[in-house]
């Protein structure tokens, strides 16, 4: 009986799966060394690929970068929902969102996009090239957490102030953290955080029931 022969995979799907391997390695290897060193050569050795496959595919690292922020930001975006779809089925859902969300930021993926969002400070391309990602992404997060209406208990002008409070609270412990590590801290500053929405929620329904 002979082996049944796989189809041959079409240009598109060669093509697929090399950026595919391009973008995984440009992550790990940004969120693992940094952006500056996370060279051209760096990135196709991680992928098992070499520099020509890559040009072959773009045309320069930056655009390799942009393409890898924007699959950065969609996987994460990815996550955010699925996490906010199951937040009625916890007990508590603040503490599983706020759990979640620094958990995000400890993680590799977004180790990988902050160094890219350092590097944007002082690169003008890749800034104006990855911005219209980041406010596309932050937005349909900021959607996302609307409609689950996790933060109802606060005022709606208030609402994405308090998600973009609690990221960059997580963001900057994740970066102090990997040089400073505290997990004697970590319980104390959840239950700290919640206390304080908890005690300004509390605070803004007596003011409106007044």
């Amino acid at each position: 009986m002979s082996e049944v022969s796989r189809p041959r995979r079409t240009q598109q799907e060669r093509r697929a799966t090399t950026v595919a391997k391009l973008v995984d390695a440009t992550i790990a290897a940004i969120g693992e060394v940094g952006y500056q060193r996370a060279t051209v050569q760096e990135i196709c050795g991680r992928a098992g690929l070499s520099a020509g496959a890559m040009f072959r595919q773009f045309d320069t690292r930056l655009d390799l970068i942009v393409r890898t922020a924007q699959e950065a930001f969609s996987r994460q975006l990815d996550a955010y929902r699925a996490t906010m779809e199951h937040l009625g089925a916890q007990e508590n859902a603040l503490d599983a969102a706020l759990r979640f969300l620094r958990a995000a930021q400890s993680s590799n993926l977004i180790h990988a996009l902050r160094e890219i969002f350092l590097a944007a400070r002082s690169d003008t391309e890749l800034r104006e090239r990855i911005a219209p990602i980041a406010e596309g992404y932050y937005g349909d997060i900021v959607a996302t957490l609307n409609r689950t209406g996790l933060l109802d208990d606060f005022p709606a002008e208030l609402r994405e102030p308090i998600f973009f409070m609690m990221l960059h609270l997580f963001s900057g412990e994740a970066v102090v953290r990997g040089v400073y590590p505290r997990p004697d801290l970590d319980v104390a500053i959840l239950g700290l955080v919640e206390d304080m929405l908890a005690t300004y929620a509390a605070r803004v329904r007596t003011a409106a029931e007044s």
